[in-house]
């Protein structure tokens, strides 16, 4: 239980399974509610932590998937703790990563006295349930670093949004819904609640189903609600330096194949004013929420104080990988340049990760031989140097997504009238080659090349070094991959920065650079029916006193092979 001083016995639900037998130590329950996007969960279930797995499972009845680690032992059931951070189990992460809204219940020892200590990422949520157990008479408070949740990686983090909510409940307050607060597996199995139980899990409910958003930035519609906005400062060790109150604007961007960025300005109060004076680049992160959903953040790059303001810039996970080397040297033969990307993820944050996910959507289908060795060039560098050979790569708030150049998975469809100042088109001739050598090798000896002389375009010859080939194969594959990326010319479509009609047919936080928009504009002299890639996102919200600003949203299309 949390508050007692020893550490857990197993580092993860692997190590936990080779040595305690399913059904005599623990058991994994689940209660799936067909349609249901939410989840209630207790990894501590049982006699692990006492009360949180009855109270997850009421909570979820017949509204949330619901799942359960249960100790099942006699006595010692603490030897089955497995930290948030590192719990892995592979039905707990289905159920987690489907869901769009995650509860994740807890105990811990409290100071004697019944309270719930909330944490986690979701803030709207955090909010919505702190006000709503308020309301019904119960204390809450904010948990303190030790449990607050905030880290990416806790279990009740890794859902849709990347964001969810921790609920630390004392030990007094879970033996407060049993009959004489008896937290005994008998009395738990009984199937006995008090009044306060059932008072407790109703105003829990009420909270997810009544929840509209606290008023913040951002004047737009969507479904016929609000656009809003927040923003928080977490520390490096994930916990929460300061939610930004007062937020005048908001930026953020997502960006095919290269570092995206993300900015707040922020007319604090007296207490946040006092914290945000404590801000500091690269130590802390700037997170960026619409609506409640996670949608960027980052390390801080740089912060301006002035009277009456802050203003934070950040950049998106990978800059940290342009400041980090290969800590390894290590030679690959034939892998799927998705793995081989994965690899230089993990290695680049092995010495100091702070907190990152890796989704490979799917293989790319070019395997190469990639030589990289210690200390020797940026890892992001290299990252990029796969981007332009048959792999791409975006940022999603905490997660690294690889894709296949050629993925095709569309996320809407757009019409003019979805664009409706406008939009414009253009060609880049500049990216244009019909026969691409690529040279590998440490003294240049592989060469690959691909294509030649084109019947409409002529002969346009384009030649790239890439040093981290090892294999003939593999600068050929490079090639072809070049080759495809710029052939034909490629085709742009951006939307100049205006807003999109709130009834096109797109979700803003599902557009993700590497998937695809069904694009039909006969506005331009040019036009243009097709599936593209879309290879940028862009959203601003500029805010005057009290009055809300209409977010602006720019989308940025190109033709599929054109990676940027």
């Amino acid at each position: 239980m949390k508050g007692s001083p020893l550490a857990d016995v197993y580092s993860s639900y692997a190590d936990l399974a080779a040595h305690e037998t399913e059904g005599v130590a623990y058991e994994r329950r689940q209660i799936p509610v067909s349609g249901s996007m939410w989840a209630s969960i207790a990894i501590h279930g049982g006699g692990i932590e006492p009360g949180s797995g009855e109270v997850a499972r009421a909570v979820a009845a017949g509204l949330m998937n619901h799942y359960e680690f249960a100790g099942i032992l006699p006595s010692d059931n603490y030897r089955l703790h497995v930290t948030s951070t590192n719990f892995d189990e592979p039905i707990a992460e289905g159920i987690v990563a489907a869901s769009e809204r995650t509860l994740s219940f807890h105990g811990y020892t409290g100071d004697g006295t019944p309270v719930t200590a909330l944490g986690g990422l979701d803030t709207p949520r955090i909010e919505a349930i702190r006000a709503s157990l308020t309301a019904a008479g119960f204390t809450v408070i904010d948990a303190p670093p030790e449990i607050a949740g905030v880290n990416p990686n806790n279990i009740a983090n890794r859902n849709r949004i990347s964001a969810g909510v921790q609920l630390e409940l004392s030990r007094p307050q879970r033996a407060a819904f049993f009959p004489g607060g008896d937290l005994s597996r008998s009395m738990r199995d009984s199937g006995q609640r008090t009044d306060l139980f059932y008072r407790y899990v109703e105003a829990i409910r009420q909270a997810m189903l009544n929840y509209t958003p606290s008023p913040g930035p951002g004047g737009g519609e969507e479904d016929g609600c609000a656009v809003e906005y927040a923003a928080r400062i977490v520390d490096r060790d994930g916990a929460v330096v300061t939610d930004a109150t007062y937020l005048t604007e908001v930026e953020w961007n997502r960006i095919l194949n290269d570092t995206s960025t993300g900015r707040v300005v922020i007319n604090p109060d007296g207490d946040c004013c006092e914290q945000m004076g404590e801000v500091r680049s690269w130590r802390h992160q700037l997170h960026i929420y619409r609506n409640g959903t996670f949608v960027w953040g980052g390390p801080i790059l740089s912060v301006e104080w002035s009277h009456g303001q802050v203003e934070v810039f950040a950049a998106d996970l990978s800059a940290w990988l342009s400041r980090r080397v290969p800590h390894d040297t290590i030679r690959f033969t034939d892998l799927d340049l998705t793995q081989i990307a994965a690899w230089l993820i993990a290695d680049g944050f092995a010495p100091d990760d702070p907190g990152h996910e890796v989704q490979i959507v799917g293989e790319a289908g070019v395997t190469g031989g990639r030589e990289y060795r210690r200390h020797i060039g940026q890892t992001f560098d290299h990252l990029l140097d796969l981007a332009d050979t048959g792999i791409d790569l975006t940022v999603v708030g905490n997660k690294f997504v690889i894709l296949p150049e050629d993925w095709s998975q569309t996320v809407g469809a757009l019409t003019d009238a979805d664009m409706p100042d406008g939009v414009m088109v253009a060609e880049d001739g500049a990216a244009l080659g019909t026969r691409w050598i690529v040279v590998g090798g440490q003294d240049g000896d592989l060469i690959g090349t691909a294509g030649g002389t084109d019947p409409y375009y002529g002969l346009l010859e384009r030649y790239v070094e890439q040093s981290s080939i090892q294999t003939l194969n593999s600068a050929n594959a490079a090639a072809r991959a070049k080759l495809r990326a710029a052939m034909p010319v490629p085709v742009f479509i951006d939307t100049q920065e205006v807003t999109l009609n709130p009834d096109a047919d797109v979700d803003i936080p599902t557009l993700t650079p590497g998937w695809c928009l069904d694009v039909a504009s006969v506005a331009t002299c040019r036009d243009i029916t097709q599936r593209l890639k879309i290879v940028g996102v862009r959203a601003l919200v500029q805010s005057s006193g009290a009055v809300p600003g209409q977010e602006q949203v720019q989308v940025q299309v190109a033709a599929l092979g054109s990676g940027r």
